[in-house]
């Protein structure tokens, strides 16, 4: 397999991660941010130490700007979706540019929040936009291959933050199932073996969320 083929597969399986990252983050926010106004400075830490944010923040309502926000901080969501727009520009003859204008509007929408007084409605709009983005790429993107190492992606982005959240074990069964229905149809090298663990480790109750975690980020190793 040639190095541009691995760098194109590398930007699909990152598109699908980046925009389901935006989602979840969306979630989170949306869960988190009663508590953020009622200065509760205990939520947003814990969920900075079970998500692996390093809390840098000044304070809750620094962390509700920053975390949403902030293009300077590294694991914001609008930087996130600039990391999946620039993902989608270079791709845009895989994806389409149908499927490409969905993250430019919710980029605009992230834009319009930062000086919003209501940037839960902004974030709204773009969380629609993403539901868009999925089911645009289901519906013009007719390379199957293409589709689903996308689509990978987001199971993959899925399953780790589910790792991170102590989650119901049927939730993680029905996601690595999901993940494994797509991705033989797709050009992505992985460890079948990693997959076929993982798998039974999900089923097995005495398995921990951590060792899971493991096995799970070693179903596609970096291969570039």
């Amino acid at each position: 397999m040639g190095t541009a083929t691995l760098v194109k597969l590398d930007e699909l399986l990152w598109l699908g991660r980046y925009m389901e990252r935006v989602y979840q983050s969306i979630n989170m926010y949306k869960m988190t941010y009663d508590q953020l106004i009622d200065q509760d400075a205990s939520f947003y830490k814990n969920e900075c130490e079970r998500m692996g944010i390093p809390d840098t923040f000044d304070s809750p309502q620094d962390f509700a700007w920053r975390i949403a926000f902030d293009t300077e901080h590294p694991l914001s969501i609008i930087t996130t979706l600039y990391r999946a727009y620039d993902n989608a520009m270079i791709l845009r003859d895989e994806i389409t540019s149908e499927t490409l204008a969905y993250i430019h509007l919710a980029l605009a929408e992230m834009k319009r929040g930062k000086t919003s007084e209501a940037p839960l409605m902004e974030l709204q709009l773009v969380e629609d936009l993403v539901y868009s983005f999925w089911g645009c790429l289901d519906d013009k993107v007719h390379r199957q291959s293409v589709r689903n190492t996308v689509k990978v992606g987001k199971y993959l982005e899925r399953l780790d933050v589910l790792l991170r959240r102590e989650p119901d074990r049927e939730d993680l069964s029905r996601e690595i199932n999901r993940l494994a229905s797509k991705i033989d149809t797709t050009d992505l090298p992985y460890n079948r073996t990693a997959l076929l663990y993982a798998i039974a480790m999900i089923e097995d109750e005495d398995a921990s969320f951590e060792a899971i975690k493991e096995k799970v980020w070693e179903i596609i190793p970096p291969f570039l």
